[in-house]
């Protein structure tokens, strides 16, 4: 995975200010639980813009106006760091806000580059949103790498709607994902990119269709990594104890909260309204 960052900006927060995620949902989540693994002592605050989820299929004006202001928000918040924690968002306008606000960003690309890292045959699949699969940074990237592996793509609309309504041990789950993987089986691919963070909540299911041959490329850890590198980079690690994670949804609170506790597996109380 290509995680870019912006190493000549510095974070104007204090050791002990929140590390900021975001996404148009809940599918950041995935990161947020894999950064919390690997940095207990860090604070987080977790946005999901579930009120306009989702984003893959959205314009880049869209992703830009909603991505600003969580992005402002979590600078009032005094966020010392910002996870754009989505492809679609990522792809659209993480360059920009980069030159725009004084933070490092980290963002998230399809993990075109560990997937072939682990290839035997050369042939890798990969599901992402309408909006990544078009997006100039996706097709940067795959010009980049296509001429050492076949890459095969497919979009997976309505996939990450599944996870946003907690939808997810279900038939039409299981009737999209065998929609979405059947084309990438029939290319004899022997690792499949997951280019959507909801999709790593149905990695369980997806490695029942698949089987245990075929490899599920999830970059959440990935990013947690990269988290770790700058803060240690920044010298912003904070060393105060055992860290506190706060939850803001521009959606219906309780119905958020009940889809949050379950992905997570614990209920989740310090949830706020962003309007």
């Amino acid at each position: 995975m290509n995680i870019r960052l912006n190493t000549k900006r510095q974070s104007n927060g204090s050791n002990n200010s929140p590390i900021g995620i975001f996404d148009s949902g809940v599918g950041g989540l995935s990161v947020l639980q894999r950064s919390r693994q690997l940095l207990p002592q860090e604070n987080f605050i977790y946005v999901a813009d579930s009120g306009y989820a989702p984003w893959g299929s959205k314009d880049h004006h869209f992703i830009e106006q909603r991505s600003k202001i969580i992005t402002e928000h979590l600078l009032e918040q005094g966020a010392k760091l910002i996870v754009i924690a989505c492809n679609t968002a990522t792809a659209s306008i993480i360059e920009k806000f980069r030159h725009q606000y004084g933070i490092p960003f980290i963002g998230v690309e399809p993990g075109i580059k560990p997937a072939i890292s682990v290839s035997k045959n050369g042939n890798i699949g990969i599901m992402a949103t309408q909006g990544t699969l078009a997006s100039q940074r996706y097709n940067e990237l795959k010009q980049r790498f296509s001429h050492t592996v076949n890459l095969y793509h497919t979009a997976c609309p309505g996939l990450a709607d599944q996870v946003e309504s907690c939808q997810i041990n279900t038939a039409k789950t299981m009737t999209l994902l065998e929609n979405f993987v059947q084309p990438l089986l029939t290319k004899q691919v022997d690792s499949i990119v997951l280019g959507c963070t909801h999709y790593s909540f149905l990695i369980p299911l997806m490695q029942k269709l698949v089987g245990d041959s075929i490899l599920l490329i999830d970059t959440s850890h990935a990013v947690a990594e990269q988290i770790a590198r700058i803060i240690k980079q920044y010298s912003l690690q904070n060393n105060e104890g055992n860290g506190l994670s706060q939850f803001f949804t521009t959606g219906d609170i309780e119905k958020t909260r009940l889809v949050m506790s379950s992905l997570l597996g614990h209920k989740i109380e310090n949830l706020n309204a962003l309007k």
